[in-house]
C-alpha cells in the first residue's frame, strides 16, 4: 500500500508522530490502522475499537472512539 499524499493534506496534519509511514505501510507506527465503523462527513471518523489510546487525533466521545485525522480520512476515502 502506497498512497500519494497531498502537501496541503500532510501540513494539516501537523500532530502526526509517525511521520505519515500509514501511507506507505498501512499501519500507524507498528499498530494497524483503526479501523473504521462510520464517517461523518468529511472529518469524523467513528472507529470500531473502543480502546483509548495515545493519538493526538483520536477523542473519546461516550462510548465510542472518533479519529479526527486529515491523513486516516484520505485514506479511509481513497480505499471506498
Amino acid at each position: 500500500m502506497s498512497v500519494e499524499l497531498p502537501e496541503n493534506l500532510k501540513k494539516s496534519a501537523n500532530k502526526c508522530p509517525h511521520g505519515f509511514r500509514c501511507a506507505e505501510t498501512g499501519k500507524c507506527g507498528d499498530e494497524d490502522l483503526c479501523k473504521v465503523e462510520y464517517s461523518f462527513g468529511a472529518n469524523v471518523l467513528q472507529l470500531t475499537s473502543r480502546d483509548q489510546l495515545s493519538c493526538p487525533y483520536r477523542l473519546s466521545f461516550g462510548n465510542v472512539q472518533l479519529c479526527t485525522c486529515p491523513v486516516r480520512q484520505y485514506l479511509h476515502n481513497t480505499a471506498v
